[in-house]
């Protein structure tokens, strides 16, 4: 099993190797064709379900994430306006937003997942050996 490669260019950034690249884009094809998801999305809706039903605050999932709190923001929006999440003020912090999947999101991130899954599986050269 080939191992997926990252190197360090002269100004200090971590690249993934170019073969890696291509095939990220066509997971994003996939789940965005079969589920209406970015891969972006889908990370995300991953993250919250993780929590197993636990609200996840959004700055939680900016930092699993590595993600800026503006972007993250974003997708957030488009997520809730899908329907696929809620968004709410903590109770007794009114400063802290907390993330929950709804109904619909829970079905769809785990559509979206069977679907990375059977993808993960015929690309195994992509995955890290371990």
């Amino acid at each position: 099993m080939q191992t997926v490669m990252s190197t360090l260019d002269p100004s200090g950034t971590t690249r993934l190797s170019p073969s890696v690249l291509p095939s990220l884009a066509l997971l994003h094809g996939e789940l965005r064709m079969l589920h209406g998801l970015s891969l972006h999305e889908y990370l995300v809706l991953g993250v919250v379900g993780a929590a197993e039903g636990r609200a996840v605050p959004v700055a939680e999932l900016t930092a699993s994430l590595k993600e800026s709190g503006t972007r993250m923001t974003f997708v957030l929006k488009g997520l809730q306006a899908a329907g696929l999440i809620e968004r709410d003020r903590r109770a007794g912090d009114r400063r802290t937003v907390e993330v929950t999947l709804t109904r619909v999101g829970r079905a769809r991130l785990a559509e979206a997942e069977g679907t990375a899954r059977t993808w993960l599986r015929g690309h195994a050269d992509l995955q890290p050996a371990g």
